[in-house]
């Protein structure tokens, strides 16, 4: 189980105490991995980490090794590595930003984080995007980086075809494909499009990557209901696939900030306690696969 921390908890100074905290209310969850935003890499690929959120980050991985011999708990502090595609972005068919982008990433792993995840939006479908992960890999590997990697994921069946969502999934430990923001207009659509979607990933992802969908816990905007998106409604969608026999290996909340902490009272008090409520009796009762 996943979910997206507050930005807050990296990117200003946070007490050894706050942390452990964190890390026990997640426990409470059942959350395992705690995904903790970096700042986006530049058009070169370049990725700069201010003092204080490298030393965040340090924490956060010390307290995550921390609180599992002290709670005999399974918790992962995972930094997520953000790209936006585009004029502003790097251009992943050019092997310098790669490289650029790969040496960003390993220049955080000496911070002690047990996991790396990539979200590069909007979903890139191209060779360099396979390219970036091969060498991603390689150099992980000669680093002796024993932990899992990850990628953000579409949830849209049309964006990442077949063949393409095989070799994408073969370089990775996990895939996380994000359910929200679908503009569905009720419950039962959306349900339907998380069970055809999970279906697909089922049959196109390599049998050793975890498929662990992004399910949503936030206020309303312009492309999302929580009256239509939420977790119930996505638990719904994930036990339907389940029931059909998809392989889905655990699920994910975007995010804790909404999830937990309401968004500072912005997302509706009661929206949030329903989530809560839905993730401990409904989302963390399915028969997920191993």
């Amino acid at each position: 189980m996943l979910t997206y921390m507050p930005t807050e908890l990296i990117h200003s100074a946070q007490s050894p105490q706050r942390v452990r905290e964190e890390l026990a209310t997640l426990d409470s969850y059942d959350i395992g991995q705690a995904l903790l935003q970096m700042p986006r890499f530049s058009r070169s690929g370049k990725l700069k980490i201010p003092t204080v959120e490298r030393q965040m980050i340090g924490l956060w991985a010390a307290g995550a090794s921390a609180y599992d011999r002290e709670a005999g708990a399974a918790t992962s502090a995972v930094a997520v590595f953000n790209a936006s595609l585009g004029a502003r972005g790097p251009d992943l068919s050019q092997p310098a930003a790669r490289a650029n982008m790969i040496s960003g990433v390993l220049s955080v792993l000496a911070t002690g984080v047990q996991g790396v995840q990539l979200d590069i939006e909007p979903f890139p479908e191209s060779a360099g995007f396979t390219a970036l992960l091969e060498e991603l890999d390689a150099a992980l590997a000669r680093a002796g980086f024993g932990g899992r990697v990850s990628v953000v994921a579409p949830a849209e069946v049309s964006t990442w075809k077949p063949a393409y969502l095989r070799r994408v999934s073969e370089l990775v430990g996990q895939i996380d494909p994000t359910y929200y923001e679908s503009e569905l207009p009720n419950a039962a659509a959306y349900e339907e499009w998380v069970r055809e979607s999970l279906a697909y990933y089922a049959a196109n992802s390599a049998p050793a990557a975890r498929i662990i969908p992004v399910i949503p816990s936030y206020r309303a905007n312009a492309w999302h209901s929580p009256l239509v998106e939420n977790i119930a409604t996505g638990t719904a969608g994930i036990a339907a696939a389940l029931a059909a026999g998809s392989r889905v290996n655990g699920a994910g909340i975007w995010w804790w900030y909404g999830f937990h902490d309401d968004e500072s009272g912005r997302y509706a008090d009661h929206y949030a306690a329903a989530d809560r409520a839905a993730w401990l009796t409904s989302t963390l009762a399915l028969a997920f696969a191993p």
